[in-house]
């Protein structure tokens, strides 16, 4: 198993990254400004077949499109409009523009929003609770038969975040008493410690199909993401970089990552994708973080199976879908 630190994309692919050549990926929140982007970049340079690259607005992704056209014009790209703030827009994105698509070897789902000020959905769920997990829920569920066609090393990556340590699912309030309630950091944890549990039980579900599933720590990044955050952000990050001064759902210190590139941002994702040293036997359903297994950084609340089968199942009242096996 791989030891944590921080890596450029550049070096992951080195060691692993002949494993996507000729290969489908699909990416969710590419942008200019996204690791979602970046990420795009650095996986064309191992010569996948296609790139699926999904964003709200195709102006977003636009620009990584056409760079990757003109460094690696063999590699397929293809723009995916999707809206994670509307399921039914996630279930026409897949319907009509996936159908010719067979199999997906990587789903990589990276699009969130964080810390924004109250709304809700489409469909009435709010909004960070709606995009960064449940739509996810709903988009895995929908991609599932496209990656088992892939087979074994196959992955589904989902974008977490350190603040998981400090989240908890709300299963009395989800929507913050219809935002009477609501702060804008908790809500945010509430969605990352959502994904990270929801990540746990799909790895145990898709073990032994060898289907790889992690849910991701890119340590912290500049951008796109931080659009809504406050004027004193900075300040309040300050106050996070010194030691011992973040505290997780348990009450146990940890300090703040280092501050990393882009490119460094990328290489947990890719390092879930394809990192053969992070067996799915020994480690499918973990969280990573710093290219490693971070498994100590899930708190009390994120490990219990019976929060994870809640969580489970309101999700599935939520989206009107069930997973079948």
């Amino acid at each position: 198993m791989s030891v944590p630190q921080l890596l450029r994309s550049e070096v992951v692919l080195e060691k692993y990254g002949k494993s996507l050549a000729g290969k489908t990926v699909l990416i969710t929140g590419v942008s200019e400004q996204s690791i979602a982007g970046e990420l795009a970049i650095q996986l064309a340079a191992a010569d996948p077949k296609l790139l699926i690259l999904s964003a709200r607005n195709e102006p977003n992704a636009t620009p990584i499109i056409k760079q990757i056209k003109e460094s690696k014009p063999n590699v397929e790209t293809r723009f995916l409009n999707m809206d994670l703030g509307d399921l039914s827009k996630i279930r026409q994105a897949v319907k009509e523009g996936l159908a010719d698509v067979p199999r997906i070897d990587h789903a990589v789902f990276v699009a969130g929003v964080m810390a924004c000020p109250f709304s809700k959905t489409k469909d009435g769920f709010e909004m960070q609770f709606g995009v960064n997990y449940l739509a996810n829920f709903l988009l895995v569920k929908l991609l599932l038969p496209k990656v088992q066609a892939a087979g074994p090393e196959s992955s589904i990556i989902i974008t977490s975040s350190a603040v998981m340590r400090q989240g908890k699912v709300h299963f009395d309030d989800l929507g913050f008493s219809d935002g009477k309630i609501y702060e804008p950091w908790a809500a945010y944890g509430q969605s990352n410690a959502a994904r990270t549990m929801f990540a746990k039980r799909l790895g145990e579900k898709l073990k032994s199909q060898g289907i790889r599933v992690f849910s991701i720590d890119p340590g912290s990044v500049n951008s796109g993401l931080q659009r809504h955050c406050p004027p004193g952000f900075m300040e309040m990050v300050k106050e996070w970089e010194k030691p011992g001064s973040l505290v997780d759902a348990d009450g146990n210190k940890f300090d703040m990552q280092p501050w990393a590139t882009q490119s460094e941002g990328a290489a947990t994702i890719i390092t879930g994708m394809i990192d053969s040293t992070i067996s799915v036997v020994d480690y499918n359903g973990s969280f990573l973080s710093q290219n490693a297994v971070a498994n100590d950084h899930m708190h009390s609340h994120v490990r219990d199976e019976r929060n994870i089968t809640r969580l489970w199942e309101i999700s599935e009242e939520m989206i009107q879908e069930k997973y079948t096996w």
